[in-house]
Formats: C-alpha cells, structure tokens, sequence
C-alpha cells in the first residue's frame, strides 16, 4: 500500500482531492492527513492527527516518510518553503548530497502525448553540474513511469551552438557531462519548437536525434522554465502537475488556485512514480 502523508491537509479543497483519489485508488493508496483543526470526520477515507501549529503539522508527515512510513508527501495549505525547509533538515537523511528540482508532467490536448518539464519552479540559475543532476532527476522519473530511454532536450532559443549565448553553452557542457550514458537519450542545445514538433523539424531540415519527440525539456533557468511552463497551461490548455524529486520521495506540490483536476492530476503523477517499487 501507498502512504501519502499531507501536512495542512483538512481544508476542503484537500479533503476533496483525497475523497476522490480513494475512490479511485480504493485501497491501494492511504492517507495520512496532519493539522491544527479539531478532528475532522474522514469516513474512513483518510487517517487524520491534529497538530498544535502549522510546523508541527509538517514535522510530523516528514517524520512519517523519512521512517518510510509515507512514499509520498503532498502539500496541503502550508507554506512551500516551511516544508522544503523540514525536509532538507540533516536528521531526516532524506536528501543525502541530492539536487532537488521540479518535474512537471504536461499532458497536451490534441497532441496525445504527455512530456516532463524541469526545471520551471525551484532551481533559479543553475550551473552545468546541477543541471546536468536536475537532468538526472528528470530521467529517473521517466523510468519510473515507463519511459525506459527517454530524448532529453536540452532547450536553448537555437539548435546551432553559439560560445556567446549562456544557454547554449551550458546545453553543450551538459550533453558531454552525459557522454557514454546508456539510459537516456540527451540532445542540445535544441530550440523549444524543434524539440516538440516534427513539422517544425521537417520544415527546417533538422537532423538532429530529437525530432520533436523529446520526453523531457530541460531548461536552463527558472524564468524559461516558467514561461514555458504558463504558456502550456494558459494557451495550450494543458494538464499539468509537478512533484519536487531527488528527495527519497516525492513531493506533491499545490496551490490554492489549482483545480481539483489538476491537484488529482499532480497527486496521481507521484503515485505512479512509486508504485511499482
């Protein structure tokens, strides 16, 4: 069984997504719900504890994974930093000499495909040894969801190297940091439209090993990340949901303006990342 443990997790918006991924799920999945609020009835639905404060709350659904207790953490209504603070505490050992970076999964109408994303919320400018971890982050999520060798995009505004573009430099140290790896594919510098459309590819006569089939776009700062990132969302309608990796296990991130859609879509993309192991 997957445990997931959510610290601010009595607000209904939560509660709501928890009733919904239990019918769903049914018993595969439990949870584990921890905040100040006085016992909320769960309907045998979830497990509930209250907690003195907010910090507390946090504590104690860190305490449950780093004793393996929980496989997943998720984010209810507490700040983001107050739980990625908890969680890199030393004590916890759930970080070791980890990156942790953001992977989002994109699901794109129409195009009948899904693709990760990273880094669009967490690392601001990282140099060629972190980006090439937060890479590594990325492809070890792809093998857990069942991309055995996926294409990894290392996104600049321009397929062709240029020594004065800071994007395309870095793309380039990175792809040599992967020289010789045999579980992943990894390409750039490579522009966002060849990366994601074969007309693009096609039109421009790019013969390069990624033909707009890339499974994973990685970015090379966290302002790129995010435009890209809203630009799914708010023009391409997509579906997205983003897990903090590189901790032993993932992390659900939401916020208050997310639908419910989208939270079950982010909560659902975690479980997949430890189901089968």
């Amino acid at each position: 069984m997957i445990k997931v443990a959510i610290p601010g997790g009595s607000r209904p918006e939560i509660l709501e997504v928890i009733t919904k991924a239990k019918q769903l799920y049914k018993d595969v999945v439990s949870f584990f719900v921890f905040d100040t609020e006085e016992n909320i009835d769960s309907n045998d639905v979830w497990v509930y504890e209250q907690c003195e404060t907010e910090g507390d709350s946090v504590k104690r659904a860190v305490e449950m994974a780093a004793t393996g207790d929980a496989q997943v953490l998720m984010k209810g209504m507490v700040q983001t930093r107050t739980l990625l603070k908890e969680v890199l505490q030393k004590e916890y050992n759930l970080c070791g000499q980890s990156v942790l970076s953001h992977v989002a999964l994109v699901d794109l109408p129409g195009n009948n495909r899904q693709l990760l994303l990273t880094d669009a919320a967490m690392n601001i400018t990282p140099t060629s040894e972190q980006l090439k971890q937060i890479a590594d982050n990325a492809i070890d999520v792809a093998h857990r969801i069942g991309i055995s060798q996926p294409k990894v995009a290392m996104i600049s505004s321009a397929e062709t190297f240029n020594p004065k573009m800071p994007s395309s430099v870095l793309a380039s140290e990175v792809v040599s940091l992967f020289k010789g790896s045999e579980n992943a594919l990894v390409a750039g510098p490579i522009s966002f439209d060849l990366a994601t459309s074969k007309e693009a590819a096609d039109h421009k006569g790019y013969d390069g090993v990624i033909q707009g089939d890339a499974d994973i776009l990685v970015v090379p700062t966290i302002d790129v990340g995010n435009v890209i990132y809203k630009a799914f969302s708010v023009i391409g309608n997509a579906v997205i949901g983003g897990t903090i990796v590189g901790a032993k296990v993932p992390i659900v991130l939401t916020s208050r303006s997310d639908s419910t859609e989208s939270k079950m879509y982010a909560l659902d993309f975690a479980v997949r990342q430890v189901r089968d192991l």
